[in-house]
């Protein structure tokens, strides 16, 4: 990258930073919606940078509403549920999981998907070296695998192929689950041997091949889930319906403002589409084969 570029970047960067803090400084006193996230429910993003993120993008989209979000992160989905059921919180980031523990308890017609890539539906690459003699599951029993946080929905997908195949839930499988910050760091793991395999998704997995062309040549996937949606964020049951319907038409307009349009493309926010039944068709599936699987595993186990 030319130095001219870096510094264009550096610019960009420290303008929404500046942005972001002071939206994020002054949450607390404006704030109309209170929304909570946890820890682990974090994608490809710290926790300060999840504060500045959706608090830039949110308010950046609601701003000629009237409504002003603020973001609580938590340190785990059992501390956002309680705050959900004590009406401490008005809307919810989840993973699509939790977002189906917490279904009866969100309002169906406020809840919105957060798109990281060109496809609504991402598919997940488990990811190996190639020529490294690793290109089946059963050869990665007892190796180190690479696998960002957030990836909930991922870790489900890699825990049925292995239950499919016989094989033990991946914390018994792999000799060791090494979390990354970002899915780009497990593929780094990866291309320089810190690991034997990686999970991300697949549009994380071409990002960094555009970056590394290296990465194409060195590594190769041996399995490929099917489109699974996996960041929700949605409201309260009981959340205001005058409300929503007053901040939904800002929320899902794809009229955007160039700082908004470079802030999500830093943040890899590429679009924000409300949620339709179907679209957690396939998510209900692997939920339903993995708990088939995770029985007849303890069936088994005790007889």
């Amino acid at each position: 990258m030319q130095l001219k570029s870096v510094l264009k970047s550096i610019v960009c960067v420290t303008f929404i930073l500046i942005q972001g803090l002071s939206l994020v400084n002054g949450s607390e006193r404006n704030a109309t919606i209170l929304a909570g996230i946890s820890k682990d429910t974090l994608y490809d993003i710290s926790v300060a940078d999840a504060k500045i993120a959706f608090s830039l993008v949110l308010n950046d989209i609601l701003k000629e509403s009237g409504e002003f979000v603020a973001l609580d992160v938590f340190q785990n989905k059992l501390e956002v549920e309680k705050k959900l059921l004590k009406g401490d919180l008005d809307a919810v980031f989840t993973n699509t999981l939790q977002y189906l523990e917490l279904e009866e308890h969100l309002n169906s017609n406020g809840a919105y998907i957060i798109q990281h890539g060109p496809n609504i539906k991402p598919k997940f690459y488990l990811i190996t070296r190639r020529n490294a003699g690793r290109d089946s599951l059963a050869e990665l029993r007892g190796k180190k695998i690479s696998i960002p946080n957030g990836y909930a929905v991922g870790n489900m997908f890699l825990d049925v192929l292995l239950m499919r195949q016989n094989h033990p839930v991946s914390q018994r499988f792999f000799s060791e689950i090494r979390e990354a910050n970002d899915s780009n760091s497990s593929l780094v793991n990866l291309f320089f041997g810190k690991v034997d395999a990686a999970l991300v998704t697949d549009f994380s997995y071409e990002v960094a091949c555009e970056l590394n062309p290296q990465m194409r040549k060195q590594l190769t996937i041996i399995q490929v889930s099917e489109p699974l949606i996996h960041q929700v964020v949605a409201v309260r049951d009981d959340f205001s319906q005058s409300k929503l319907d007053k901040i939904e038409p800002y929320f899902l307009n794809t009229q955007r403002s160039p700082n908004l349009a470079q802030s999500m493309s830093l943040f890899r926010i590429s679009a924000i589409k409300k949620l339709n039944g179907n679209y957690l068709t396939e998510v209900r599936k692997l939920l339903q084969e993995f708990n088939d699987l995770n029985r007849r595993t303890i069936s088994s186990a005790t007889h």
